[in-house]
């Protein structure tokens, strides 16, 4: 009966993370870099600061976990804000400030090539009901903004 439970609890837990895999990709952007986490970062960086936006801050998990001893694949969280966008969205519904500043993950697996996700702006129009088509139109020139940051990521290295 003991093994009956625990091969039940499996086969529960690996049917929830398939399907928490599914649900998570309607609503993040991501893909491969061809670069490290440094090297994305200032290739991403470079390419939003020509369109206003800035580095407000960048999260080591790494190095967190490290302090607490514990051993975490090299991970960042680039926060990214743009001030005109942000004013105007949070302008249209000010729960929406929740998704400033703008974060993208970059992240090594266990074969150390570099991943980037970050949420899909459309997203935020159902999660805080953004019906205003001004902003509307700004949900899209951001996920436009940073999938062309992000394209940059894709392109081989020189």
């Amino acid at each position: 009966m003991k093994y009956l439970s625990l091969l039940l609890t499996l086969l529960l837990l690996t049917s929830c993370a398939d399907k928490t895999a599914k649900a998570q990709s309607k609503f993040l952007i991501g893909g491969k870099s061809h670069y490290s986490i440094e090297k994305s970062i200032e290739r991403i960086a470079t390419n939003l600061e020509k369109k206003n936006y800035t580095i407000v801050s960048i999260f080591d998990h790494e190095k967190e976990a490290l302090k607490l001893k514990k051993m975490l694949y090299p991970t960042k969280t680039v926060n990214i804000y743009n001030s005109k966008i942000a004013t105007k969205m949070i302008s249209c519904n000010p729960s929406i400030s929740m998704e400033f500043p703008i974060r993208v993950s970059l992240y090594n697996k266990i074969d150390g090539t570099t991943y980037y996700s970050f949420t899909d702006p459309e997203y935020w129009s159902l999660k805080h009901n953004v019906k205003d088509s001004e902003c509307l139109k700004l949900i899209i020139l951001i996920k436009q903004d940073l999938e062309e940051a992000t394209a940059l990521l894709n392109e081989k290295k020189q």
